[in-house]
């Protein structure tokens, strides 16, 4: 998906200002990958300010989450995630620690280098998107996720 403004802001944000919360992971049925819901309305308007966009309307599914890949080969399956009508399930994705290889996000097959510190948005009920797996070390996000309406994406898709 081509879009009209940067897909990645580099070093928004030192990893070092996040202290991750104390709490149990939910690992599910993927392998080597667990998440923390916690939502953090804050962190995520300011997520989304950085792209223009409004992210005051919550995803209600998956929230604002923290993503650990912890074990070589753990990474993210290419999907796309649902949206009521009208909307855009919105993701602005914080890289808060980066194993020595993988961890990218894969937006519609193509790899995007990202850093610790960078910050990435995702237009996840439009494009298909996935991460690549990790090798060396873990890969930690921070995820806030919004619903954006379409009619407010014009000057960024």
């Amino acid at each position: 998906m081509l879009l009209k403004t940067p897909r990645v802001i580099k070093g928004w944000k030192s990893p070092d200002s996040f202290k991750p919360p104390v709490g149990a992971y939910s690992s599910g049925h993927n392998f080597g990958r667990r998440v923390l819901v916690r939502e953090s309305p804050t962190l995520r308007m300011e997520a989304f300010a950085a792209f223009n966009l409004d992210g005051s309307t919550p995803e209600p599914m998956n929230k604002d989450f923290i993503g650990n890949h912890y074990l070589d080969g753990a990474g993210v399956q290419p999907h796309l995630d649902s949206a009521p009508d009208g909307y855009v399930h919105t993701r602005c994705n914080w890289m808060l620690k980066k194993p020595k290889v993988g961890g990218d996000p894969v937006f519609d097959g193509e790899v995007v280098h990202v850093d610790a510190g960078d910050l990435w948005i995702c237009f996840a009920s439009l494009e298909t998107h996935a991460s690549t797996t990790i090798q060396g070390g873990e890969r930690l996000i921070y995820s806030f996720g919004a619903l954006i309406p379409r009619s407010q994406l014009e000057h960024v898709l």
